[in-house]
């Protein structure tokens, strides 16, 4: 299944004052008459983590609707991924190791072979698609089998009930439209990340679940280096920036609304929080 965000293990969440439960961060966003919940996800989880709390499951059975980043239901999903295979496959012959040097295509061979997958599972792949399945397949080995929040909370909602912050397609085009440098740097970073990648990741949800942001943020600047300030800058702040137009109309028009996004959306300059806070919404951490 194409996730594009588990390409980036990098997540999580403003160092608000924490309450004294430890519970992962919620958010809530007003402008006097009017609210929305920010709950920050994780697209992919390890098995049996327990997420939800009596406060989660209020808010989301009492929102209006219930916002996510883009469609995740089954067909959408499908759809999504048949366009990402299409654009991720090269179709004129060429070879991942056609456009990657010597040396990280030993270090992609050595990475393949730990993991029991066979290189020409790649070989046909775009960079950008070779980092995204190999990092997938990673996390799947060492435990993150379990659906991520909007997973589990998709087939509990009727369909009037979910709005989506951008399509498919613009989200798909953060990475197939990369140029083939940030792609590589991007397969690069995702290599060299391998051997620590599942500790991290188990480390950032034991934050995440126990509502300790700031000890998650450190963990998520490191993750973050290797991936070019290009890339970066388009998966998450113009992103960020792209739906505070959708978000302000929904408080405009006096919506109760429980927004899920990946929480790499909440954490650092430029996140969602601070840029409704720097519009004049009050936000105020609630668990």
């Amino acid at each position: 299944m194409f996730r594009c965000t588990c390409l980036l293990p990098a997540l999580l969440i403003m160092g608000l004052a924490a309450p004294a439960q430890a519970s992962p961060a919620l958010w809530e966003v007003r402008d006097g008459d009017s609210a929305l919940w920010f709950f920050g996800s994780f697209h992919i989880l390890p098995e049996g983590t327990a997420w939800r709390t009596p406060l989660f499951d209020a808010t989301f059975a009492e929102a209006d609707k219930v916002v996510f980043e883009t469609d995740i239901r089954p067909q959408a999903i499908a759809e999504m991924g048949a366009k990402a295979f299409a654009q991720g496959i090269y179709v004129d012959g060429t070879l991942l190791t056609d456009v990657i040097d010597a040396a990280l295509e030993e270090q992609l061979r050595a990475q393949m072979a730990r993991m029991n997958m066979p290189v020409g599972t790649v070989l046909a792949m775009r960079p950008w698609m070779a980092a995204n399945t190999i990092s997938v397949g990673a996390l799947t080995a060492n435990g993150f089998g379990a659906q991520g929040v909007e997973f589990v909370l998709e087939p509990e909602l009727a369909a009037e009930r979910m709005v989506f912050l951008e399509t498919g397609d613009q989200q798909l085009d953060v990475f197939a439209r990369a140029p083939e440098d940030e792609q590589i740097a991007m397969l690069a970073a995702t290599l060299e990340q391998m051997d620590d990648m599942s500790k991290v990741m188990n480390k950032m949800v034991g934050y995440w679940v126990s509502g300790t942001p700031e000890g998650l943020l450190k963990l998520v600047e490191v993750e973050m280096d290797g991936f070019e300030d290009a890339f970066v800058e388009r998966l998450l702040y113009e992103r960020n920036r792209n739906w505070m137009t959708p978000l302000e109309r929904m408080l405009a028009n006096d919506e109760q609304n429980l927004v899920v996004v990946g929480a790499g959306h909440l954490v650092g300059d430029g996140n969602v929080l601070d840029l409704l806070s720097a519009a004049g919404y009050s936000v105020e951490r609630i668990q």
